[in-house]
């Protein structure tokens, strides 16, 4: 039997007591010293919905002065940074992002863009 279309969007709901200070601290820990701990990192943004990765960042830089994205973008690498600091966008910077990049160099990547523009809602961004 056919699953209905849609029914795992946005499967990721809002992370039970939330604390965006907490998450902050957590990923500047994860990051700090030598390396940095990608796991914890993964594990911290990927349970949290758009929004709480938005207070994330906001509290990231109320407590270290410092913006979370550039700290990710100097500590991760390739298409794990590629991920992580998508994940870290608002919604519709990450979608303006993507269709700018479908239409760069040669070629247009026309299956970005119809995932993009053909499965967006008025609700969304």
């Amino acid at each position: 039997m056919a699953k209905p279309a849609g029914r795992y969007r946005g499967s990721v709901k809002e992370f039970p007591n939330f604390n965006a200070s907490q998450d902050a601290e957590a990923l500047y820990n994860a990051m700090k010293g030598f390396g940095s701990d990608k796991e914890a990192i993964l594990d911290l943004i990927t349970s949290r919905n758009n929004k709480q990765r938005i207070e994330i960042s906001q509290a990231y830089k109320s407590l270290y002065g410092k913006d979370l994205i550039a700290d990710l973008k100097r500590e991760l690498t390739g298409k794990f940074e590629r991920l992580i600091v998508g994940l870290m966008r608002p919604l519709a910077y990450f979608d303006a992002k993507e269709i700018k990049d479908a239409l760069q160099g040669i070629g247009t990547d026309e299956k970005c863009l119809i995932e993009i523009l053909a499965s967006r809602t008025n609700q969304h961004g």
